[in-house]
């Protein structure tokens, strides 16, 4: 295993090279400059990138009134074929799932099996999967976060 030193070089190593590796892909979806914050423009739903225990990407409905994290999460279900177009089939759609830190949200995640983010010999393979998709639920979010963020007001 590695120190905590040790694996904060390695995220700021990979994030530095995740950055200019995407520097030339532009947001159509409008999540601002840097894809590892997409900014959504609904308050509490974050897109993330997963590093541990797995490589992937998560849509977190992170409302705290509990009505409303369901109404949006029955609109992504909604959304699903839309999303599915982007990423594929294998996603994982989870009403609740709580976070490390006990908070409790709905995920909408997408995981790249097989990969450990720590080893740096994996880190091209990653930084790709990463780049098709951010760029899918970039697209997604084009074509769908005005409704999102129609029901989110």
């Amino acid at each position: 295993m590695f120190s905590r030193e040790e694996k904060k070089l390695l995220n700021t190593a990979f994030f530095n090279g995740f950055v200019r590796h995407m520097s030339r892909q532009h947001s159509i979806g409008g999540g601002g400059g840097r894809w590892e914050s997409y900014k959504t423009g609904v308050k509490g739903l974050y897109f993330r990138m997963l590093t541990a225990p797995v490589v992937g990407i998560s849509i977190d409905i992170q409302q705290k009134d509990p009505e409303i994290r369901a109404l949006l999460y029955d609109q992504f279900l909604e959304l699903r074929r839309l999303l599915e177009a982007e990423w594929g089939d294998a996603i994982t759609y989870d009403s609740v799932y709580h976070l490390d830190s006990g908070v409790e949200v709905s995920r909408i995640s997408i995981v790249l099996e097989n990969a450990y983010f720590y080893d740096k010999e994996q880190w091209s393979a990653i930084i790709s999967w990463y780049e098709e998709k951010w760029i899918g639920l970039d697209a997604f979010w084009d074509t769908a976060g005005d409704i999102v963020k129609a029901l989110a007001r």
